[in-house]
Parts: structure tokens; sequence; C-alpha cells
């Protein structure tokens, strides 16, 4: 049997097409222009990838924030059962999940059957996750994909206050006028993240293993400044794009449906 899922978030649309061997095909687009065509052109990337017509996919599922625009009928799954079903699908021994997203940051504490037991999400504008760091790479001039290899010791980074979209692009502009390191305000920023979510993860109670999902997740200095303050390891999913998750989570929650 071959299952869809398809997580629409914030700042892009991820599709994944599961089947009895594992992940088929995948896609992941960036939300330019209209939502409704931005999921059309996921999908039919994805089920190109795997060769076959939508038609031939026996169940589809949909999660994210976005996803009402999902143009074709499909079962609703919950992001928050997703993230948790996937990453114990691939990693059992987790037990705190942190999903860092485009708007949002969420952390989920499961039980060793994978089962969520608490989540806690941060404030949209508080906590801006990916979409804070795209502005500061635009503001900076940089390309947000080499703002995860910047890793700079405690004393050298900028002091950054906030991680709100609006006032951080400001601080990030006052840094540069005061003739700050482009990679000084870029550790800065990183640890700043990073030290938001692991208050989120205090708060929560967070134990290992701790898993980090979302396009977050792939930036090492933000990791690694979590488990500084934290002082545990935290896990990226090796065999899976952070991004994908959510989405594979759908596809998963819709064969236990069917299942049952």
């Amino acid at each position: 049997m071959l299952i869809l899922g398809c997580d629409v978030g914030a700042i892009a649309t991820k599709t994944v097409i599961f089947g009895d061997t594992g992940i088929v095909a995948y896609d992941i687009t960036v939300n330019n222009g209209n939502l409704k065509k931005v999921v059309e052109k996921s999908v039919d990337t994805a089920i190109s990838k795997a060769g076959m017509l939508l038609e031939c996919i026996e169940v589809k599922a949909g999660t994210g924030m976005g996803e009402q625009y999902i143009p074709f009928e499909h079962t609703t799954e919950g992001i928050i059962k997703c993230l948790a079903v996937a990453v114990h699908r691939i990693h059992p021994h987790a037990r705190t999940i942190v999903d860092m997203g485009g708007l949002i940051t969420t952390v989920i504490s499961i039980s060793e059957k994978g089962k969520v037991l608490e989540y806690r999400t941060s404030d949209k504008c508080a906590s801006g996750s990916g979409f804070f760091l795209k502005l500061a790479a635009q503001a900076l001039e940089l390309n947000v994909e080499d703002l995860g290899d910047i890793i700079i010791p405690c004393g050298e980074r900028a002091h950054m206050g906030t991680q709100c979209a609006v006032f951080g692009e400001s601080e990030i502009v006052s840094h540069m006028n005061d003739g700050e390191a482009p990679e000084k305000i870029v550790a800065g920023i990183n640890y700043s993240l990073g030290s938001s979510v692991a208050t989120m993860i205090n708060r929560l109670g967070g134990i290992q293993d701790i898993v980090a999902t979302g396009g977050v997740a792939k930036n090492k200095s933000v990791l690694r400044a979590i488990e500084e303050i934290l002082g545990m390891e935290v896990i990226t999913l090796s065999s899976i794009d952070e991004q994908l998750v959510g989405a594979l989570g759908a596809a998963l929650c819709a064969q236990q449906r069917m299942q049952q």
C-alpha cells in the first residue's frame, strides 16, 4: 500500500510517499505565491519522482497549519501526533521532541510507546524560529544555510535580546552599524534562539533522548547552544531530512487508521 503524507508549513510544503519498504519519494517546496499551487507542485514533484499518478496512491493524509489548502480528498492529522508517531518509529528511545519550524517551536514529551504526554508551543512573535533566521540572513546578506556553520566561543558572541522578527532585525542592524563582525552577530542570533528553545525544554521537564526536527534543526550552531545550556545531547535523525518528519508522520497516522 502507498500512502501520501503532506505537511503544509509556514515556510515550506513537504510531501512524502510512503510504502511497504519505507519512503518511496519526497519533496520540499518553499511556499512562494499561491499556497494551493505550491501544494500541487510539491505533490506533483513527489509522485513524479515515484513514477506514478496521484490516483495510484490509495491513502492520502495532510497536516500542518496550511493543511486546508491540500486540493484533494485526504485525512486530516494533528501535527503534534504526526511528529510523535514518526520520531518514535525512527528513534524509539526518544522521549522529548523539539520541532523548530518556520514560525513556531514545539516541544513534545512522549512515552516509551510514542504517545504524546504533554507539549508546549512558543509564542509566534517571540520565537520566530525559521522565519527569524531567514530575516537575519537577509539583513546580513548571507544564505540562511550558512548561519549554522558559524560557531564562536561564548565571550565573542554579539548579544541578542529578542527573537521577535521586527525588533530582532533592528537589533541586527544596530550591531552592524556599530561595526560588529557578521560572524559574531550570527553566533549571537543562534545562541539566543537556542537559549529560548532550551528554556521551553526545561519548562516541560524534557528528558533524553531529545530529538530535534524541523528546518531549524539543520542549524548546528542552534543545536550546540541548546546542548550547552541543557548539558544534554540533542539528536537529529540521520535517516530522514529534518523537515520531512511531519509529512512522514501524517502518512504513518493514516496507516494506523487503516489498520484499525
